[in-house]
């Protein structure tokens, strides 16, 4: 059996975060810096530096002339996407690693953290009209704690999936029987060692409990739902089977229920746009 602080401190000692996503984020939290300093950190990554350019000259942002700086791109798509595109790039080759194994796969995890956070943005601007940069690096990251478990203890990890497939149960009830701890628990360990926002750590590690009074509002609130919606759409980390709401979430969500119906009709375009500016390997 471990506990959540083994297993992060094991993952961070094999695996941590690159220099340059770790600098990126400390300078977005800083308010002591301009636009030539991060370009003296990204350009450094001739591959971070073809995503931003690719990124700020696509047509989501439907500039009229050609961006060919660094400096520029940074102040035409903000701090928080530039930090967010960074943490793509970062983490894009850890949900790579690993054999596919019964129950559990890396690259299906990467498919629904991603579907996770393009549905957090969605939600955290559409239906409550506030930025989504922060919702969408909860999403990408929500679930690192399962990397990690993956990384240190696969064995203990597969057997909970597949307990997981047979029975109507939360994931984490059957990790915490077959590891001893869950992936929130070590996710936000994680994030708090990498010094991601606290909103955004405490989304983490409240992410599969039901039990709060949740506000739909919070971060805490959108990434529950954004993971209920991405299990109704087949982007679920496991299988196919989906948690039930907080009651709160619920009733919001009934309250709110044309608006998400768009958000789900809007969601493969929303997809295909994030695959072609944030998750392709191009």
């Amino acid at each position: 059996m471990f506990n959540a602080e083994t297993i992060a401190k094991k993952y961070s000692d094999l695996k941590t975060l690159p220099h340059v996503a770790i600098r990126v984020n400390q300078m977005v939290h800083s308010g002591n810096v301009t636009m030539q300093d991060f370009e003296e950190v990204i350009r450094l990554d001739p591959v971070l530096v073809s995503r931003l350019l690719k990124l700020v000259n696509s047509p989501y942002f439907g500039l009229v002339n050609r961006v060919d700086s660094i400096a520029k791109a940074v102040v035409f798509i903000g701090m928080k996407n530039l930090r967010n595109l960074v943490a793509v790039e970062a983490l894009r080759d850890v949900f790579k690693e690993g054999d596919p194994a019964e129950g559990f796969s890396r690259k299906n995890l990467w498919m629904h953290s991603a579907t996770v956070a393009i549905l957090a943005e969605m939600i955290a601007t559409r239906i409550f009209g506030i930025s989504g940069e922060d919702c969408f690096l909860a999403g990408i990251i929500h679930d690192i704690g399962l990397v990690a478990e993956d990384q240190v203890a696969g064995e203990q990890l597969r057997a909970a999936c597949r307990l997981f497939n047979a029975q109507e149960r939360s994931i984490v009830e059957f990790e915490r029987e077959s590891i001893g701890t869950d992936h929130c628990r070590v996710g936000s360990i994680l994030a708090r060692q990498w010094n991601l926002p606290e909103d955004i750590q405490k989304a983490i590690r409240f992410h599969h409990d039901r039990s709060r009074d949740v506000v739909p509002e919070s971060p805490i609130g959108i990434l529950q739902m954004a993971e209920y919606f991405a299990g109704k759409v087949n982007y679920a980390v496991v299988t196919n089977q989906v948690e039930p709401l907080a009651p709160s979430l619920v009733k919001h969500l009934k309250m709110k229920l044309d608006n998400y119906k768009v958000i789900i009709r809007d969601l493969p375009s929303e997809i295909s746009k994030a695959k072609e500016l944030y998750i392709s390997d191009g």
